[in-house]
């Protein structure tokens, strides 16, 4: 089993800005959005705007890139009151 602190490093937040948050695990290719407080809708993209993944999100549910290629992406994430985008990096 991996030791907690090794677990907390492989835990980040991509980027900052208004009250919401993208916090990937990259050990898991997973993330989740901090601040979200009802629903949301996740759009991600690639960098030639190709839509790869359209999913509603509830509170900090995963949202798996398991199956995504190594690359950045662009999470557009839109809530009732505002629309943010975050770049996404998966290793």
């Amino acid at each position: 089993m991996t030791n907690p602190n090794e677990m907390q490093s492989l835990i980040k937040v991509v980027m900052t800005g208004s009250d919401l948050k993208l916090v990937q695990n990259d050990a898991t290719n997973d993330f989740y959005i901090l601040g979200v407080e009802d629903t949301a809708t996740i759009i991600v993209s690639d960098l030639n705007c190709k839509v790869l993944l359209k999913q509603q999100v509830v509170g900090q549910e995963l949202v798996s890139i398991n199956s995504f290629r190594k690359g950045t992406y662009i999470a557009r994430i839109i809530t009732a009151t505002t629309m943010v985008e975050k770049k996404l990096v998966k290793l």
